[in-house]
């Protein structure tokens, strides 16, 4: 990939969403805490290419880049990195 992001930001392919828990089926409207695998950072502090990041289904602006799904966002809209 040859993306190269700017100030604070992150380039995050985000995980598919559950579609069942315990065996229900969970609605197109459910929304948990999102996470996704950090491509490409800016001058961030904390977090890393190839950390998997939680944040809010809210978080960021979608983008569409060679026919795949990005998310960019800050550094101070990440709730966790998994470790």
């Amino acid at each position: 990939m040859s993306l190269t992001i700017r100030g604070d930001r992150l380039i995050v392919k985000v995980a598919e969403p559950p579609t069942e828990h315990h065996g229900l089926h969970l609605p197109d409207s459910y929304a948990p805490d999102v996470m996704g695998t950090v491509i490409a950072a800016g001058s961030v502090r904390d977090v890393q290419v190839d950390d998997v990041v939680i944040f809010p289904p809210s978080a960021g602006q979608v983008v569409e880049y060679e026919n795949a799904r990005y998310l960019v966002l800050h550094e101070d809209e990440l709730i966790a990195v998994v470790e």
